[in-house]
Parts: C-alpha cells; structure tokens; sequence
C-alpha cells in the first residue's frame, strides 16, 4: 500500500505534463499562417476585432479556406455582415470592389461576438495561386476592416 501511494504522485505529475505537452501542440496548431491574420479596425461607427485565415490542404481541386472572426465593443445583441473582397493581383493592396457575404455574426449582451467561416472555392483557386483578401464588418452603422493580406492556395 505504501509504494502505491508513493508511485502515484509521480503518475499524476506525469500525465499533467503529458497533457499540458498536448494542448500546447494543439494551441499552436491553431493559428493562422504569419501574415493571415489582421486587427479589424473601426472605419464607421464603433468597435474593434480580429480575424484569423487559415488556408487548408484538402484532398480536393479545391481552395479551402477556414476564417475566425471576433470582434468586441460593439453594439450589445445585435447582428454584423462579415464579408471579403478578393483581388487576383497579389500585390498586398486589395483594389477588389465586390464585397462576397461569408455569413452573419451577432454580439452577446457584454457587446462581443465570434464567428468561425468555412470557404471552398475552385479555379481559378487552384494550388500555388495567390491573391489578396480584405475583411470587413458591417451593420448598424458601423464598418470594421481588416488590412490587406495575401494568401497562397495550399
């Protein structure tokens, strides 16, 4: 009984330093690529953010792309428009003039929300293709945007 209590301290210790190893590992794999990842600044009216892109290989002749958006100080249970624009001249300036809707985000009471998006397009998405995307937020008077960030096709 005593080696018992002696041994099990140990294993405690080690399965939480195997566990803190692991989530590390995930955490880091969760961010986006240097460069995909842009503070949403208010143009218009009120409120801050942040968005995350997050190109992905998929088995597919596709582009696929996953897009996480929070955004905070904005105004309390009311629903944004989270949109991008494109532009195929990769050049770190986006001049796209159309704005493509990737879906809704709605705020909680304390004026903070999160969205996560799932993007898949084909050509001319096509591995090793570049191209520029801007993001804003828009509704109730006020537009958050993003900068321009370029981004490779996987």
């Amino acid at each position: 009984m005593r080696r018992f209590l002696r041994t099990r301290p140990l294993t405690i210790l080690l399965s939480l330093l195997c566990a803190a190893t692991l989530s590390t590992v995930f955490v880091i794999a969760a961010h986006a690529e240097p460069g995909l990842q842009s503070d949403l600044t208010a143009i218009s009216g009120q409120g801050t953010g942040h968005v995350l892109v997050s190109p992905t290989a998929k088995d597919r002749p596709t582009f696929a792309v996953e897009v996480e958006v929070n955004v905070r100080d904005m105004l309390p249970n009311s629903t944004f428009t989270v949109e991008r624009r494109v532009d195929l001249t990769p050049d770190g300036v986006c001049t796209g003039t159309t704005w493509l809707t990737n879906g809704p985000i709605t705020t909680s009471a304390g004026s903070a929300g999160a969205q996560h998006f799932e993007v898949e397009r084909g050509a001319p998405f096509v591995s090793g293709v570049r191209f520029d995307v801007q993001f804003h937020v828009i509704g109730n008077g006020t537009e958050l945007r993003s900068d321009c960030m370029t981004v490779t096709v996987k």
